[in-house]
């Protein structure tokens, strides 16, 4: 019999180790204050860090914050009455108008399936339906090999075409749908940040459902400190990285899972096979961009973890740990510089 669902957060569940006594006692002396504030925005929880003179104007920053995360959720979920890739999706043309940010991430999706092999695709979302990961608390269940390979006939990016100048979508089937869901988050994280810059804030860290992103230091100049947990033992760390501006995401295989007859299945899958990746346990990437670190981390899962590392290695501007299926864990070059 299937287990109940188990729904947990992205990204392994990162843990930015402060001790917060510590923090007050040490932000305080220096007239700052350490503000936080959850909030639950994309289907995940948002955590918000601020180091902040005392006395700034918190809730104006905390409102606005909310508004955006919040007009985000709406704007690009696929199943949001007002959502834009919802319209997409029932689209009665070939060619459809869309808004330059909708634009961009098609754009930025499609050009990731080229570079990651089609590892990475926006048109994933039949496969995700068709496993039950897709509609909102949809049925969990292994499809018919029927059922999966109608669903695979829907996926291909390759029928998508993106004019961004003319704010143009083209589609070569009309069973082809988007969910720009692995591109969004790294946006809104960018959007977040930009939003705290613009209020006056330089040191800052977003944490959105284990997506991290970061500007500045701590209270007392030193790096944030990010803890990766252990993808078996949930209690347990992994290892941990240091991190000043930039981004870290986790992709595992326990975040979203259900599990029948001894075999886990999750929520990441492979878009030429549409089933779930085995090799790994977890990957977690580190980049400047969430958009990249989120894009990479999803498209890269399926890899051995030997491909994945040289893919990383090539590209100064990332750094990995994967742990394997067997429970072993591996570093890329940079990574091993920020590993603690």
């Amino acid at each position: 019999m299937t287990n109940p669902v188990t729904f947990r957060m992205r990204a392994v569940r990162i843990v930015v180790q402060l001790v917060l006594a510590a923090v007050l006692l040490a932000c305080g002396c220096r007239g700052l204050i350490h503000a936080k504030k959850t909030f639950f925005r994309m289907d995940t929880v948002v955590h918000v860090t601020i180091v902040a003179p005392r006395g700034a104007d918190l809730d104006t920053v905390w409102q606005g914050l909310d508004s955006l995360l919040e007009s985000w959720e709406q704007r690009f979920s696929p199943y949001h009455a007002a959502s834009e890739v919802r319209a997409l999706n029932e689209r009665t043309a070939d060619s459809t108008r869309i808004t330059p940010t909708l634009a961009a991430m098609l754009e930025t999706g499609l050009a990731y399936g080229d570079t990651l092999d089609g590892g990475f695709d926006v048109t994933i979302l039949p496969v995700k339906d068709v496993w039950g990961f897709g509609v909102p608390a949809g049925p969990k269940g292994i499809p018919s090999p029927q059922d999966l390979a109608a669903a695979l006939r829907r996926v291909d990016y390759q029928r998508v075409k993106v004019d961004r100048e003319a704010g143009v979508a083209y589609f070569d089937d009309a069973g082809v749908v988007v969910d720009v869901g692995g591109v969004a988050k790294g946006y809104a994280l960018r959007a977040a940040g930009r939003h705290l810059v613009r209020a006056g804030f330089d040191n800052w860290l977003v944490s959105a459902g284990g997506d991290i992103l970061s500007r500045g230091k701590r209270h007392d100049n030193r790096p944030w400190r990010i803890g990766i947990q252990h993808p078996r033992d949930p209690d347990s760390l992994l290892t941990t990285v240091t991190l000043d501006s930039g981004s870290v995401v986790t992709s595992g295989d326990y975040e979203r899972c259900w599990e029948k007859d001894g075999v886990r299945y999750h929520h990441i899958f492979d878009p030429r096979s549409g089933t779930c990746c085995r090799r790994n346990q977890s990957l977690t990437v580190w980049s400047m961009d969430p958009v990249e670190a989120d894009i990479v981390s999803t498209g890269l899962f399926c890899r051995a973890y030997g491909d994945i590392l040289a893919f990383v290695n090539a590209r100064p501007r990332l750094a990995c740990v994967v742990v394997d299926s067997a429970g072993e864990m591996h570093a890329s070059r940079v990574w091993q510089d920020r590993m603690q």
